[in-house]
């Protein structure tokens, strides 16, 4: 081939590349000015994985926890002798918000429930019992009916886990039978209320995380009062059977059980007129306190915990036959419970 007809090529080659390149320079705006409807383009590929378009959007995590109760000054004891999977901290927000209304709120220490059980009761109007892991004596249990039938009020709050492993989280009932006594904690099918052993979740509406339901209020209810909607993150279904007994909250229609995949609402809260139940401990905690309406559920919960009116003297004093301890008969006041609020963030005496 000759030199000239090797530039001529060259040429031609070189004039064909600037032509794409003022082409494609120039096209953008060609586009625009003749008269398309468009004047931006979207990069379909970066609108589809972009990651800030992917992040789920938290619902709002603020708000107060407040009573709306004027009762006397009451005393609150709180469970931390069965070995009960809950720190102070875990409890915090609800102990601030009795306190700061007058309120005493106690804990109850391995010791003081093997020495003197009864008369760590007596000195209460409400017994909060959260993430039971150690069985309940007969004498015990009989002691926690005859402080509800006296007007005491209970709180039950468990988690699937632990609420496979101690069934005092059955207590739940307005009126208890009679001699039902038992020899352990497995008194569930005389109550009206029972914890699921399995967790709850829901592929199609929750919290961030389908993990964390979402639950209604169901019924008319005073633990519901003001809540439209709340996030529990670990939710135990329960079972309600007895008149008295009336569901408080409800998760969505597509929630399932974890254990049987099967679809339902299910009742995560209940409420007689002196003992709640709630399918879940996490919405106590600080850092779910505040998410959806659980800050209103918490003060509520402390409002029920002080409404109550018990009878002096009650339960009385155990006896030997009756499974308490020796020395649960003397009318002594335990030494190791505290009348000031917990220090944020550290962890009870284990049982």
């Amino acid at each position: 081939m000759s030199q000239r007809n090797v530039l001529s090529g060259t040429v031609v080659f070189a004039v064909a590349l600037g032509l794409i390149l003022v082409g494609a320079a120039v096209a953008p705006y060609a586009v625009q000015l003749g008269g398309s409807d468009s004047t931006d383009t979207q990069n379909a590929a970066k609108q589809a994985f972009d990651a800030d378009e992917l992040v789920a959007t938290p619902g709002p995590e603020s708000g107060e926890v407040t009573m709306d109760s004027n009762a006397a000054p009451k005393t609150v004891l709180i469970d931390v002798a069965h070995g009960n999977d809950v720190s102070e901290s875990d409890v915090q927000p609800l102990v601030d918000a009795l306190v700061a209304n007058g309120h005493q709120v106690k804990y109850l220490t391995r010791e003081d429930a093997q020495r003197n059980f009864n008369a760590s009761l007596r000195q209460a109007d409400a017994f909060v019992v959260v993430n039971p892991e150690q069985p309940y004596t007969s004498g015990q249990l009989a002691g926690v009916r005859k402080f509800e039938d006296a007007g005491g009020r209970v709180a039950l709050v468990g988690d699937p886990q632990s609420a496979g492993t101690t069934s005092i989280l059955g207590l739940v009932t307005v009126s208890v039978s009679s001699g039902a006594t038992g020899g352990d904690a497995g008194l569930t099918s005389d109550y009206g209320v029972t914890f699921g052993s399995s967790s709850l979740y829901n592929m199609h509406d929750y919290y961030l995380n389908y993990e964390n339901v979402y639950a209604t209020p169901e019924g008319d209810t005073a633990l519901t009062e003001g809540v439209d909607e709340v996030v529990f993150r670990d939710a135990a279904p329960l079972s309600v059977s007895a008149d008295g007994v009336s569901p408080a909250l409800v998760s969505g229609g597509e929630t399932r059980v974890e254990s049987i995949r099967k679809t339902g609402p299910y009742t995560v809260a209940a409420q007689s007129e002196t003992v709640v139940a709630i399918g879940d401990a996490d919405f106590l905690a600080p850092e779910s306190a505040y998410e959806a309406d659980n800050e209103v559920l918490v003060g509520n919960l402390a409002d029920f915990l002080v409404s109550g009116d018990k009878a002096a003297g009650a339960p009385e004093p155990a006896t030997p036959e009756a499974g308490g301890p020796a020395g649960s008969a003397t009318g002594s006041a335990p030494g190791s419970t505290t009348g000031s609020a917990p220090t944020q963030g550290t962890t009870p005496t284990p049982a």
